[in-house]
């Protein structure tokens, strides 16, 4: 006989194939943007967004949840709110207009994805989305210590301090202090902020034992001409870190998007002592990186560079130019040159590229 439980369940179930689909297709947008494709790509996203918005939104506010799932049915309600939200907002913004509507889709969705990934128990459909595909079956990413308060795991958020902006944490559920940890540190394009960009990196650190730290910067991009201001504060974070988890020190990464990769060839050439490798994303090879060069900063630290030869925001010629002059300078140097890429999110990159050039670094 069927149950109010389960006949929520098997509506439930098909609700979440619909959403997932949509992540998919949302994030594969934020990804692939390329302003002479826009068109094409809004016409993607559309055809989704309209297959699953408003019905979804609907059918699952009409559902009433066991008692059990209240309180995961209110947030996942939220949740396709925003995701909803996102979509329109992204779909209509045109022209000029555009940046600053895909600043304002990015920051809706990601609260949608915390919403889910905070029901993501009741939600088995969606659980594959957090991990990668090799690590689905594998008990390394089993949440074990979920339940712990002390110290926190999952996602921990910061609040500013005198001595550090705010930033956001994440920390396997799996995480035991018996052992330690390789810890990345992902800083944030221009005007973004880290518990945003935190989730391009959330499926490769939770599916391999990653920490991450990301960072906000003091204002709305990284102190680019004074880097002491970001370092200083970035330096705060990571002891703070380190004093309340087992972080390996011989594992500690760096990497950045745009601006956020910008500051990374500072803070990494600064401080190259502390970082195992150091990997910059669609950045900028900024004047002010001039003179650690001269200095011979960072020498030896290994150095994966990015860049997609459609960027219009950085050319890849400057890019080359540089590679090229670290190559000169005898810098450990490993360049990634992705033809049909431009100036967007890094998920696939981090995944497919990123990451294991990092755990190639600890073999």
């Amino acid at each position: 006989m069927e149950t109010a439980e389960s006949k929520y369940q098997e509506t439930l179930q098909s609700g979440e194939e619909k959403l997932l689909r949509f992540l998919h297709a949302f994030e594969a947008v934020q990804e692939h943007i390329l302003l002479p494709r826009m068109n094409e790509v809004r016409d993607q996203l559309r055809t989704v967004a309209d297959e699953t918005f408003p019905q979804l939104l609907d059918e699952t506010a009409a559902l009433v949840p066991p008692a059990s799932y209240s309180s995961a049915h209110a947030k996942l309600v939220e949740s396709i709110t925003c995701c909803a939200e996102a979509s329109t907002v992204f779909l209509n913004g045109a022209g000029r207009d555009f940046p600053q509507a895909f600043l304002h889709s990015r920051a809706v969705w990601c609260r949608g994805l915390s919403l889910l990934y905070e029901i993501r128990a009741q939600l088995p459909v969606l659980r594959p989305y957090w991990v990668m595909p090799a690590a689905r079956s594998s008990s390394a990413t089993e949440e074990e210590g979920t339940s712990r308060s002390e110290p926190p795991v999952g996602f921990v958020h910061e609040p500013a301090t005198e001595t550090h902006t705010e930033y956001t944490l994440y920390v396997p559920e799996h995480y035991t202090k018996q052992k330690t940890w390789p810890l990345i540190v992902c800083l944030h394009g221009g005007y973004g902020h880290g518990n945003e960009y935190i989730w391009t990196w959330l499926r490769p650190a939770k599916s391999s034992g990653y920490l991450l730290l990301s960072p906000k910067s003091t204002g709305p991009t990284w102190s680019i001409l004074t880097p002491p201001l970001d370092i200083r504060s970035i330096q705060a974070m990571l002891a703070e870190v380190c004093e309340t988890y087992a972080v390996n020190y011989k594992q500690i990464y760096l990497t950045g998007l745009s601006d956020g990769g910008t500051f990374s060839y500072l803070l990494g050439f600064t401080c190259a002592e502390q970082f195992a490798g150091i990997a910059p994303i669609a950045a900028e090879f900024h004047p002010m990186i001039d003179p650690l060069l001269r200095q011979g900063k960072g020498k030896e630290t290994p150095l994966l560079v990015v860049h997609g030869v459609q960027d219009p925001i950085f050319d890849i010629e400057s890019t080359r130019a540089a590679c090229a002059l670290f190559k000169r300078l005898g810098y450990t140097l490993t360049y990634q040159e992705l033809p049909d890429w431009g100036h967007a999110y890094p998920y696939k990159i981090n995944e497919q590229i990123v990451l294991p050039w990092f755990a190639s670094l600890a073999v």
